[in-house]
């Protein structure tokens, strides 16, 4: 039998997440239907397609490293705008924006300026736990993702 041959490359074990390439895309933590439905949603899936962007264009050393926390903090993020507020959820969501903050600043920058902004609707627990972050990384005048240039307005 010859069947490891006729396997794919990248196997998909969770519905809403998918691979392209030598990374994961994120952004599928946030699903099309829920995106039209919900204001919020949508500005998350936005930000983590142009998290998706800035992997991309890492060296494939970093971005296997980074990727993990980026889809730990998409499902974190996820979790928490449908209502699981638990203090566990919580803490872990800010570890792992410090964590991306410190693997790569401009990344970690998109995803706090964006979940900190208020305009974007996302659930102010969200909020605050960036915001906190934002305090802590002294990130006063970062941009949301929607407003990062050469984001082409995404």
């Amino acid at each position: 039998m010859n069947d490891q041959q006729s396997q794919p490359k990248y196997v998909v074990h969770h519905p809403v997440q998918s691979a392209i390439g030598d990374y994961a895309n994120v952004n599928n933590t946030f699903p099309a239907p829920q995106a039209a439905a919900d204001p919020s949603v949508a500005e998350l899936r936005r930000l983590f397609e142009e998290v998706n962007r800035r992997l991309a264009a890492l060296e494939a050393a970093d971005r296997e490293l980074l990727t993990p926390a980026v889809e730990q903090t998409a499902q974190a993020v996820a979790k928490i705008q449908q209502g699981d507020e638990s203090p566990e959820k919580q803490s872990f969501l800010m570890g792992r924006l410090k964590t991306i903050h410190k693997m790569a600043p401009d990344i970690g920058q998109v995803i706090i300026a964006t979940l900190a902004n208020p305009a974007a609707g996302i659930a102010l627990t969200i909020q605050k736990i960036a915001q906190k972050a934002q305090a802590e990384l002294g990130m006063r005048n970062a941009q949301p993702a929607t407003h990062v240039p050469g984001s082409g307005g995404q």
